[in-house]
């Protein structure tokens, strides 16, 4: 009976501890994918496709208060703080649970929102204003030019006023770089529609892993919550 109470409190104190390394990993996993939406929101639009990332924060803040409580009432045997434990346990199992759901929910309305803004955007581009520098900061920051192809540009109203590229569809080690369709040397000839679209999808996927991870590891700490309350009464029963 002691040999399985002992293994029962260590293995709830790793998990605590492991709880607190996980607040810290979805703190940077929910952080990173707000920034990677704001760098992008003028074409991604739809505000919903944050919303797996505001809760993946919110799972972190809550992960943070579970690792404190799951110390203290394992190491203090605290049936109130077991409780209060698996309660917020399963909070934030459903609420992973639901964060997992939503970006699969949206994931599927990333393509069309991007394509369409990104046309827009491009069709646009005039070199000074806000949505043109969002377009220099896509095409410098994945190494690209144009939507779907470099040679897209022809048929905006810069390249046929300019006869120019933009200047971030030269490369960064290009010397004196001639900005025009044929000079493939000197300029990013990748697409960035499909460039942006697999680093959004690449984000939310390594989102739901983590989640996934974490929902297991909280179904094995109910568990092992299960396990050391029963333990004390059983013990007391068996002195009586």
């Amino acid at each position: 009976m002691g040999i399985a109470l002992f293994t029962s409190k260590t293995f709830l104190l790793l998990v605590s501890l492991i709880f607190l390394a996980a607040s810290v990993g979805l703190a940077y996993v929910g952080i990173s994918t707000i920034v990677t939406y704001k760098q992008y929101e003028n074409l991604l639009g739809n505000m919903y496709v944050m919303l797996p990332s505001v809760i993946i924060l919110a799972i972190a803040v809550v992960m943070f208060v579970i690792a404190i409580l799951g110390c203290c009432s394992t190491t203090q045997e605290s049936c109130c703080g077991l409780g209060c434990f698996m309660f917020l346990i399963s909070i934030i199992f459903a609420a992973g649970v639901a964060a997992m759901i939503l970006g699969l929910v949206f994931v599927d309305k990333i393509n069309p929102e991007l394509e369409k803004n990104m046309d827009n955007l491009f069709k646009t581009y005039n070199g000074v204003d806000v949505s043109s520098s969002t377009v220099d900061f896509i095409q410098e920051r994945l190494e690209c030019c144009g939507r779907k192809n470099y040679t897209d540009w022809e048929e905006t109203d810069w390249y046929q006023t300019n006869k120019s590229l933009p200047m971030s569809c030269c490369k960064k080690n290009a010397q004196d770089c001639q900005r025009v369709i044929g000079q493939q040397k000197d300029i990013y000839t990748e697409a960035c529609e499909p460039k942006l679209e697999n680093l959004i999808h690449q984000v939310l996927r390594y989102s739901m892993f983590v989640i996934l991870g974490f929902a297991i590891v909280e179904l094995f700490a109910m568990i092992s919550i299960c396990v050391i309350s029963c333990r004390p009464a059983r013990h007391r029963y068996e002195l009586l």
